[in-house]
């Protein structure tokens, strides 16, 4: 597949800019219309947590997850990533400290860069999802 390498060719293809919680909300829509295993591996929530999860997403809600060790709360947070797309594309600019939606940035580098460039010299470069969900642990544990 060619992916739109600049500002000008991302706007004649078919890619829509929306929020995270779109996003997901769309591909868990695909998934439950597939049929597909929402959370493979996850054993033992089917009747309790992975149905107010999937309400949560649907819902386009915050989640918190608290809970013991071992109680599948990393490994369910992981797997939210699977309901992201499998790439979304940025304004590809050296200097920009974040990936900035090339529809609508939010850096001030980002909107002087748009404001100040032809769109066909905007550069445009693709984040795949598994590179978009990062951990941080509270401290001290």
């Amino acid at each position: 597949m060619n992916r739109p390498t600049n500002l000008a060719e991302l706007r004649e293809s078919d890619w829509k800019s929306k929020t995270v919680k779109r996003e997901i909300y769309d591909n868990l829509m695909q998934a439950l219309q597939g049929g597909d295993e929402l959370f493979p591996g996850i054993v033992g929530y089917d009747d309790t947590v992975i149905p107010d999860i999937v309400l949560a997403l649907l819902s386009e809600h915050d989640m918190l997850f608290l809970g013991e060790k071992g109680q599948a709360k990393s490994r369910i947070m992981r797997l939210l990533v699977r309901f992201l797309d499998p790439e979304i594309p940025y304004l590809d600019i050296p200097e920009s400290p974040v990936h900035d939606d090339p529809y609508q940035p939010i850096t001030s580098i980002g909107k002087k860069f748009l404001a100040n460039t032809p769109e066909h010299e905007v550069p445009i470069a693709w984040w795949p999802r598994e590179d978009r969900y990062a951990e941080r642990l509270a401290p001290g544990t």
